[in-house]
């Protein structure tokens, strides 16, 4: 806001009612807009400097004054007045307050519309960079702790109910590999967000002569707009890093619901580090896996912000409206939630411990083995939904009899037809049968984890 009102001051007699200034003003939450703001000034000024906008000399002192307010925001010494209606009228403010009609040249070609799209697609590329380093890090852990349970034998579930045996470095894996294709998609989705809307001006470009292109260089950013209206109305870069931040949230949801499930005493196949850990104020025993039920819950929040996006844009009609100011809130507050449960899950993964005979323990039930009994006949040369009626026959008598596979005799196996089947009844051999790649046998474990390590590597 300058002396005589806000930056579109000229058209009005009467300044803002307080109530709607309070409701216009966003400096609360984009304040930390900033550096990015900072950034997009600077390259402006480059490009008004080619434009022959500004001499050699005005360029060079409007560049210093904004590494000089650059450096007052970070330093948090910069103090915003109450008529502050937002992050880029304060940069100017400041610019101006130091350069007096000079800072007034800053805003020539560009428009809040156009300058704060760049502003945040800047802010959400450099923090998508260290969300990515975060979830490399708990894939890295994963991994890690998966080459360690590459052979520790655990019943895989189905519906939460045993199904067939595998190895604890397999199931720790299944969501290191999910983790993995969040990366891809943060990646892909920074190729498109990494687009430069200045120059776009309010909507149809200015008759200043400036180049967009350059200026998306100067910014490092890919590109420049394709079309100014779409430049300034669109926000498919919030809407779609909503969407991957939403499905690598709940990819973390589903490891904690795991880390709860595992370390649940009825189970007792983990105990989670008491640092990850509470307490309870009442019963003295407790030992509650609050970061993991937090981590599951904190998914439903990134997804509300999602839906808040998606349905503040459907509907709206292509240009700048002030409704978009509105896609800030869920933006920040998605980042924030991913940067604390990143850090906390992969603490988690890298201290639980897991009781190696406890896991072997529950594979001693022995439905875990039907679907091997059944693929046992198939290579006998039996078609395989009548080995599946047979076996589950045989269960079915077996329990009606308190009978066990365990208990059947030489005679009984080469009745059912797998002579000898009382050896596939053993969990190691079941899962080194299991050995095709993507498998749980530990040989496609170790092959898993290599490719793992590699995709990281490349990236």
């Amino acid at each position: 806001m300058s002396e005589d009102g806000p930056l579109w001051a000229g058209r009005f007699s009467t300044p803002p009612a307080p109530e709607a200034h309070a409701l216009g003003r966003s400096l609360h939450f984009d304040e930390r807009l900033g550096p990015a703001d900072v950034r997009a000034s600077r390259a402006h000024v480059g490009a008004l400097l080619a434009a022959g906008l500004l001499t050699a000399d005005e360029a060079a002192a409007l560049d210093a004054a904004l590494a000089e307010v650059g450096e007052e925001l970070a330093a948090g010494t910069i103090v915003f007045g109450v008529a502050d209606e937002d992050i880029h009228s304060v940069v100017e403010r400041e610019v101006t307050e130091r350069l007096g009609d000079l800072g007034s040249k800053l805003h020539a070609g560009r428009s809040r519309n156009d300058l704060v799209v760049t502003d945040l697609r800047l802010w959400l590329l450099e923090t998508g960079a260290r969300i990515d380093a975060s979830i490399s890090a708990l894939v890295s852990v994963l991994v890690e702790r998966a080459r360690e349970h590459e052979a520790t034998v655990m019943p895989g579930t189905t519906h939460a109910r045993l199904a067939q045996p595998v190895t604890l470095g397999h199931h720790l894996l299944a969501h290191a590999w999910a983790c993995s294709r969040d990366l891809e998609r943060f990646a892909q989705w920074a190729e498109r967000a990494s687009t430069s809307a200045l120059g776009a001006g309010a909507t149809a470009t200015s008759t200043l002569g400036m180049d967009p292109a350059a200026t998306a260089e100067r910014l490092g950013m890919r590109r420049a707009f394709a079309n100014s209206i779409d430049a300034v109305s669109d926000r498919d870069f919030v809407q779609e890093f909503l969407a991957v931040a939403s499905i690598s949230a709940t990819h973390l949801s589903r490891l904690a619901a795991d880390l709860a499930r595992w370390t649940d005493e009825s189970l007792a196949w983990a105990e989670l580090d008491e640092a990850y850990s509470t307490g309870s104020s009442m019963m003295p025993q407790k030992r509650n896996p609050d970061t993991a039920e937090l981590v599951r819950a904190k998914a439903a929040r990134v997804a509300a912000d999602f839906v808040a996006v998606t349905a503040l844009l459907q509907g709206l009609p292509v240009g700048y409206h002030r409704d978009l100011q509105e896609d800030k809130e869920p933006v920040f507050d998605t980042v924030d939630t991913l940067n604390i449960v990143l850090p906390a899950i992969t603490g988690a993964v890298a201290t639980v411990r897991f009781d190696v005979a406890a896991l072997r323990d529950a594979c001693a039930a022995e439905g875990l083995y039907a679907t091997d009994l059944a693929e046992a006949l198939v290579k006998g040369g039996v078609p395989f939904r009548e080995a599946h009626r047979r076996t589950g026959t045989l269960l079915k008598e077996l329990a009606g009899r308190d009978g066990t596979l365990t208990s059947m005799t030489d005679e009984e196996w080469e009745a059912f037809g797998v002579p000898g089947g009382r050896a596939l009844l053993d969990p190691d051999a079941s899962v080194a049968a299991h050995a095709i790649p993507g498998g749980p046998s530990p040989q496609s474990v170790r092959a898993q984890a290599d490719a793992l390590e590699a995709f990281l590597a490349q990236r």
